[in-house]
């Protein structure tokens, strides 16, 4: 499943390291660093729970120099139309709207932009 992703985005993903990957039953946590290979990062926190709720932060940065964008959940933004999914874009984390997201869909995101 994971790897099965990652190895997908091979073209932009220069290493990985699973920091935690549990599944019991239906529910799962996942927690990973992904180095691309324009040299910035991806950490992922992304937990299913067995009552099927999601929990997930996707946050993609700079080796040393702060957010490009950060997509989460976190129910912290209540005025955002897509409350709780939210964005975190750039150094200033300025909050926009977004959809829910899932792993591929950032990876994809990231290989159209670098």
């Amino acid at each position: 499943m994971i790897l099965d992703i990652i190895d997908r985005y091979s073209d932009i993903v220069a290493r990985y390291d699973i920091l935690k990957f549990k599944i019991v039953g239906a529910s799962y946590q996942l927690i990973c660093r992904i180095e691309l290979r324009d040299k910035t990062l991806l950490f992922v926190r992304d937990y299913l729970f067995p009552d099927g709720s999601r929990k997930y932060s996707f946050h993609w940065q700079y080796l040393h120099d702060g957010c490009i964008l950060r997509w989460d959940n976190a129910p912290h933004h209540q005025n955002v139309a897509t409350f709780p999914h939210h964005k975190h874009v750039g150094k200033d984390e300025r909050i926009e709207a977004s959809q829910p997201m899932k792993l591929e869909t950032i990876l994809e995101y990231i290989r159209s932009v670098i």
